[in-house]
């Protein structure tokens, strides 16, 4: 029986890739997770059921979740992820696990999980002696401030927005240095919910930080003045051409675990969307939704009114990807999926707004008071 070793399991791409190996191949999963108020295996068997049930698969990979999956306590910021328990003959490797903070006050954090907890994992790696390959979920947007045609290469820091996307790239180089078994470096670009039933388990960051950056700013503004930006028209310093690079996470999940099924002798890989939408789109979409009046998208902050420059701080970080369009070269992803084309997923307005109501009621439940201006 084939045994991989995952981390980060318990979050939203890891707990994907789980349900994915087991509705693909017949592994077993070891997930190091980190015991907290619950212990590992409670953790563990929690965040899969949500994703089960979120991605509303069958009774059978519920079951498998508990019959072929299980938990060994770990900690990515302990050397070798201070694993003690000794564990059978590994077949492959999946650190996913990772900070998704960006801002200044949380660097040292941010290095500790994304830089130093990569290097644990490749200890432990070496320790157990993995025969197949090591896979580590990355970004696309190691890309950076790059924009236009993107390879499936490394890429270098000193084009990063943040330091996310920073961490990353050393984190990719570290991979890259790795000699001693066959290595994939996986990139995702903004992973949002099931293509099927929208939902997302276990994380809430990329698109959905995004929306509830907006609703609290409409909130805010409705403080201010109420009806404000139903009235008052924003502007934003967008490119409204740029392709904004959403992919379903069963379809990041599904297309990871068919790579590294593959015979690929290549390392870089972009988990990406071929049809995306372009940021007026989904920006004008979202407003409609929310019920924000339509912004105008600029291509200077010159003339920003004092709202426009209040709106530009909140959503700072989200910035970077609302300008300069990538194209994410799929050539050894689609190779090794045995594809001569590339898989899209489109985004058109009914299905943007199907993702948005579904994160909507999911905040009308969880966080009622940041909607009661909608």
């Amino acid at each position: 029986m084939s045994i991989h070793v995952i981390t980060g399991g318990t979050g939203f791409v890891g707990s994907a890739i789980i349900l994915e190996l087991l509705r693909q191949t017949d592994v077993e999963v070891i997930a190091l997770v980190r015991p907290g108020s619950q212990t590992a295996e409670e953790r563990l068997q929690n965040a899969l059921e949500r994703a089960c049930q979120a991605y509303d698969y069958g009774e059978d990979i519920l079951k498998a979740t508990q019959t072929r999956c299980r938990a060994v306590p770990g900690d990515l910021h302990a050397e070798r992820c201070g694993v003690s328990e000794q564990l059978p003959p590994i077949d492959q490797f999946w650190h996913c696990a990772a900070s998704l903070q960006y801002e200044d006050r949380y660097q040292s954090e941010i290095y500790a999980t994304n830089l130093e907890g990569t290097r644990h994992a490749v200890e432990l790696a070496r320790h157990l002696g993995v025969s197949g390959s090591f896979n580590y979920v990355s970004t696309a947007y190691v890309a950076g401030r790059r924009s236009g045609y993107i390879p499936e290469q490394l890429m270098s820091e000193n084009w990063t927005n943040n330091h996310y996307e920073a961490s990353k790239v050393e984190a990719e180089a570290v991979v890259a240095r790795i000699t001693e078994m066959p290595t994939r470096i996986l990139r995702p670009s903004i992973v949002v919910g099931h293509s099927r039933t929208f939902a997302a388990a276990n994380s809430f960051s990329g698109m959905y930080g995004f929306m509830r950056k907006l609703l609290q700013f409409k909130g805010a503004m409705s403080r201010v003045q109420e009806g404000l930006l139903s009235r008052e028209t924003l502007q934003m310093r967008v490119d409204a051409e740029a392709l904004l690079n959403l992919v379903p996470v069963d379809m990041v999940a599904r297309q990871a675990v068919q790579i590294a099924c593959s015979s690929s002798p290549q390392r870089f890989f972009h988990l990406t969307n071929a049809t995306p939408p372009t940021t007026s789109k989904f920006l004008y979409t979202l407003f409609d939704e929310l019920e924000i009046k339509q912004p105008l998208l600029v291509e200077s902050r010159e003339n920003f009114s004092w709202i426009d420059k209040k709106l530009d701080q909140g959503i700072a970080f989200y910035s970077s990807y609302l300008v300069g369009s990538k194209v994410f070269d799929r050539h050894n992803t689609n190779a090794a999926l045995g594809r001569d084309c590339e898989d899209g997923f489109v985004f058109d307005t009914p299905t943007l707004l199907a993702y948005f109501r579904w994160y909507l009621d999911l905040l009308a439940v969880t966080r009622p008071r940041l909607l009661a201006t909608r």
